[in-house]
């Protein structure tokens, strides 16, 4: 079976790849076409994307916004694409420098379930605005999800450059045998490694998004009636399924009592008595990830004030939202990242006693700080590394195509989104362009044997130059008049002859 897979999809690289070789992808006008395509997927398949998405993973109608997110990612690439995809000059009068962004090639992306379309389309959108062919392998955890993908990219996008491959582990790891241009994956760190040892066999580049846990401090300054609202919309939305849900509060102790109380008021304010009737409430993917996550809450030390093992129905996939206060720092529920829908909550003393505790654990993906005190998201902000950051919000740096999205270390390498998006999925290529106008035909160096004048004296004032022993104002200055000189020399060269000429 896997030599079989193997040889299936080296054939289809090789067919990608030659297209590649075509210069197909080059064009902007056809991407232009393939990004429209995608707008248009998105404008005509908007319920079904949705639907399928309630499918997997439950929830309202609302569920779907979370999805379609492609539609205006394409939309602001078409406006950029002519800006991002020009050549840069970057100096140069004699040697004249320019990068040129160029595709990569055949890339291939690997997403995951909890959000299949957004995490899918989303690194798509940019690698098609850089001119690259892209194998998809959307994961079979979400079923309904994959396999509307493949029909849609397979009806809308160009077939020879966009194949969507169904799958579990086998397909998956002959699909990591293939050399690529670029791997993108999103997903947890486990695999992460694994997708990084597969790379390294073909020194392929990598982009990993993967997770952590993602800490949110609240301080004695912050407005209760924003942090909770807003740390329970980002916990508790996809049934805490979000790679950058907030993972554990950290509160100040003078806020740890009212906080919880809204906590737990605004979980039945939004879901009822019985979040497992709402509709308004999703579901665990599968009942392998219920397990993990009942696994958790059972093995607490903490208060659980909400929600709690015994409202757990692993046949329906419910796992209601749960708050439990106080739990013991190293238990799992404080040492791995929960990706479901428990929110543990640690009141502390001081702030350094807060920062203790996120500094103890790996760079999250995301970090969230509420306060009215700059002189605290300053500390917070500058003591603690973390991918991206929201200050008295949770989850929204993510949104937009104008910033960067992506971990750091463990939390993950590279990033998309926009322009961004468009860098990592380009290979930036510098061009030197030099003259060979009459008195500017030598070379950068002298050849071997080349009689210099007094060469002592050149190489100790062009190493000087280089070491930086000369003072940069003196060396700017003199750079500005050497180009002068040599253009001066270049028209005096050209002209002379034919002053010659007329005077004769």
């Amino acid at each position: 079976m896997a030599s079989q897979l193997d040889a299936q999809y080296a054939a289809t690289v090789a067919e990608m790849r030659a297209v590649f070789a075509s210069g197909k992808t080059r064009d902007l006008e056809w991407r232009r076409q393939q990004l429209e395509q995608i707008h248009k997927m998105v404008a005509d398949n908007y319920e079904a994307i949705t639907a399928a998405v309630r499918q997997d993973l439950g929830g309202n109608k609302m569920r779907g916004l979370g999805e379609l997110s492609a539609a205006s990612s394409a939309d602001h690439a078409l406006d950029h694409l002519s800006s991002w995809a020009s050549e840069k000059w970057v100096s140069g009068w004699v040697h004249r420098l320019c990068v040129r962004p160029e595709p990569k090639g055949v890339v291939l992306i690997i997403s995951p379930w909890n959000f299949p379309f957004s995490l899918t389309f989303g690194p798509l959108v940019p690698a098609i605005a850089a001119g690259n062919l892209v194998v998809m392998k959307p994961s079979e955890v979400a079923p309904a999800s994959a396999q509307l993908m493949a029909s849609l990219v397979a009806q809308y996008l160009d077939p020879q450059c966009f194949k969507v491959v169904q799958g579990a582990v086998p397909e998956t790891t002959a699909l990591l045998n293939q050399r690529w241009d670029h791997i993108f994956y999103t997903g947890n760190g486990v695999v992460g490694k694994i997708v990084m040892q597969a790379a390294s066999k073909h020194l392929t580049p990598v982009t990993l998004e993967l997770g952590g846990k993602s800490p949110v401090i609240v301080d004695e300054t912050a407005q209760l009636d924003a942090a909770c609202e807003r740390i329970a919309l980002a916990k508790w939305m996809n049934c805490g399924q979000i790679c950058v849900a907030p993972d554990f509060v950290l509160v100040h102790e003078s806020k740890a009592d009212e906080f919880v109380e809204r906590s737990v008021a605004l979980v039945k304010k939004c879901y009822g008595e019985d979040p497992k009737a709402s509709a308004d409430y999703g579901r665990m993917v599968d009942e392998r990830h219920v397990d993990r996550v009942k696994t958790m809450i059972a093995s607490s030390k903490g208060q659980v004030v909400c929600g709690g093992l015994d409202k757990i129905d692993r046949g329906e996939r419910h796992v209601p939202p749960t708050i439990i206060r106080q739990p013991a720092l190293d238990e799992p529920l404080m040492q791995e990242e929960i990706f479901g829908p428990v929110l543990p909550v640690v009141s502390y003393r001081s702030l350094d006693d807060a920062l203790r505790i996120v500094k103890d654990k790996e760079t999250p993906l995301a970090l969230y700080v509420y306060s009215q005190k700059s002189e605290t998201v300053n500390r917070v902000l500058t003591e603690v590394q973390s991918g991206g950051c929201s200050v008295n919000s949770s989850l929204e740096h993510l949104i937009g195509e104008e910033a960067p999205f992506g971990g750091l270390g463990p939390s993950g390498m590279g990033s998309y989104h926009g322009k961004y998006g468009f860098d990592e999925f380009s290979h930036f290529r510098t061009v030197l362009y030099k003259s060979t106008l009459p008195g500017m035909r030598g070379t950068a160096f002298p050849l071997p044997n080349f009689k210099a004048p007094m060469p002592d004296v050149v190489f100790t004032i062009a190493s000087k130059m280089d070491i930086g022993v000369l003072p940069r104002g003196f060396k700017r200055q003199l750079r500005k008049r050497v180009v002068k000189l040599a253009i001066l020399l270049a028209v005096a060269s050209l002209a002379l002859p034919r002053l010659a000429r007329l005077g004769a």
